[in-house]
């Protein structure tokens, strides 16, 4: 796969304004799409390490302080020009929010920001509109949530109304978990937003990707995630697949428009997740931005469509449209446990190219996802998702088997 040089004129396009980062393994590939898009600036906890030659200019501030995050870009921008500004991080949508109401960037409609960062006004607006959605109710009490609980039955989910923190959702399978998972919900969540209840529904987990196109958003990706036993209760994805020729994807597309045009979202990138029960999908949350860098490199060689690249010229007010090459499907899988074992083992035992379809991508260290530990990745790639699934799996037992005669 190509990688764009990075953009070195600031010209009149100004800079791009770019919240948070990660490890170099699972964030490279969207830097650089970034990059050719037009300076960076990177606003991020730490100095930046492998980012910096990607760069046009770094600063630090803390991203679940919006003012913070402000006070930081207007102080850049007082002898520099912005253009536009975005992030992967749903937490971190409010402080995008507010850069772009007072610089005057390009953003999505109040409507449609409200619509898409509290997860009941979602449910609330797709209800409306007739689409089939998880249902979820709000709760800003825990007598509010024992009586939603009582409405939606178990086992169900309870998740933060509007999050500050990745995979905060837990399952809660009776009453006596209610109260524990409720505490830690309005804990990760945003002040005064309270928390959701809604059915852990059955089915095929699946989220679509839309682009824009001359006739308004379009899908052009579908992932499906296999969540992680060790996270339960909590949510936390082990195995993601991409496949060109996804199976569900008339039913996934249908849904995924019918949502978008009832949260008023006409332009821009989005992600639509959703199961696929039985009665047919149920739309459980829409975000007008893309929330895994990662899984935009998958959804690029499946498909040729480069939806980083999009979401960052659509930042700045223009539109970017690209051709697609739909061939085969491409699937990672997290490296991840509960913390205390390794999971890798030496690295002279191991080798990048782990059988011939998979590549391991260790990372420099350990870093926490819900209640687990990440320590790295596997790529493949294959033809359809039973084989990509298949590979994951061989590649998870060539690695465990390194692990243990090392």
């Amino acid at each position: 796969m190509n990688t764009h040089a990075p953009h070195r004129d600031d010209g009149r396009a100004g800079h791009l304004v770019v919240l948070g980062s990660g490890p170099q393994a699972e964030w490279a590939y969207a830097m650089q799409r970034l990059a050719a898009v037009g300076p960076l600036l990177l606003i991020d906890t730490e100095q930046p390490t492998w980012q910096q030659p990607l760069l046009a200019e770094a600063r630090t501030a803390n991203l679940m302080d919006p003012h913070q995050v402000l006070a930081a870009v207007q102080k850049f921008a007082s002898t520099r020009s912005i253009v536009g500004a975005l992030t992967f991080h749903p937490a971190q949508a409010r402080a995008v929010d507010l850069l772009r109401r007072e610089l005057a960037l390009p953003a999505p409609s109040a409507a449609t920001i409200e619509a898409t960062t509290l997860r009941h006004r979602t449910a609330q607006l797709l209800t409306a509109a007739g689409v089939d959605n998880s249902g979820a109710l709000h709760a800003d009490t825990y007598d509010q949530a024992l009586e939603a609980a009582h409405q939606v039955g178990f086992p169900l989910v309870c998740k933060p109304a509007s999050p500050r923190v990745r995979y905060a959702a837990r399952q809660v399978r009776g009453l006596p978990e209610l109260a524990e998972a409720f505490s830690a919900a309005t804990a990760a969540t945003w002040h005064g937003t309270g928390a959701v209840i809604e059915p852990l529904l059955d089915g095929i987990e699946a989220t679509a990707y839309t682009a824009d196109s001359p006739t308004g958003p379009r899908v052009v990706a579908i992932s499906h995630a296999t969540f992680d036993p060790q996270a339960e209760p909590a949510m936390v994805p082990v195995e993601v697949v991409v496949d060109a020729d996804d199976v569900c994807a008339s039913a996934v597309e249908d849904a995924a428009s019918r949502a978008l045009a009832a949260l008023g979202h006409h332009s821009g990138p989005a992600q639509i997740r959703m199961r696929l029960t039985s009665a047919g999908p149920r739309v459980i949350s829409v975000t007008t931005h893309l929330t895994d860098p990662l899984l935009g490199m998958l959804i690029e060689q499946v498909t040729g469509s480069d939806l980083v690249s999009q979401a960052g010229h659509h930042a700045c007010g223009r539109v970017l449209h690209g051709d697609e090459s739909r061939v085969g499907a491409a699937a990672v899988r997290f490296l991840q446990g509960p913390g205390g074992a390794p999971l890798l083992p030496p690295s002279a035992a191991t080798p990048p190219h782990i059988t011939p379809y998979a590549t391991l991508l260790p990372y420099p260290a350990e870093r926490p996802v819900g209640p687990l530990q990440r320590s790295g990745h596997v790529l493949v790639s294959g033809t359809d998702y039973p084989q990509c699934t298949a590979r994951l799996r061989s590649a998870a037992a060539e690695i465990r088997s390194a692990r243990l005669s090392a």
